[in-house]
């Protein structure tokens, strides 16, 4: 992406983010990473100590990056509930890819111990 991040619309994050899933099932890295935070328009930092204001309209940013592609979308707030319900199915749907973490020698020693 360019210096400034575009954002596409919320519903074509989400079908990205679902072929991003798919795809990370099948080739490619295994993990997919999502991060959301509180998003008020600006491309730049706030000064230490700043709050959002009262008048400003707050909204929800979402990225998702799989190997070197990234995604972002904005969720207003009068669109949350409805974005956050079709987020939360997609990754119940994908929760079957998950794997269970190979333990190393080391690990199996010190949860052994732990044990007895």
């Amino acid at each position: 992406m360019s210096a400034v991040e575009q954002h596409i619309p919320n519903d074509q994050f989400l079908q990205k983010l679902t072929a991003f899933y798919r795809d990370s099932k099948i080739r490619g890295p295994k993990s997919v990473y999502v991060t959301m935070k509180p998003y008020d328009g600006r491309t730049k930092a706030m000064p230490k100590g700043s709050t959002f204001k009262e008048g400003d309209e707050i909204s929800c940013i979402f990225r998702a990056k799989w190997g070197s592609k990234k995604i972002a979308t904005e969720v207003k707030a009068k669109e949350v509930n409805k974005f956050h319900t079709q987020y939360s199915a997609i990754i119940v749907a994908q929760m079957v890819n998950l794997e269970k973490r190979k333990k190393t020698d080391d690990e199996k020693k010190k949860t052994g111990a732990t044990k007895a």
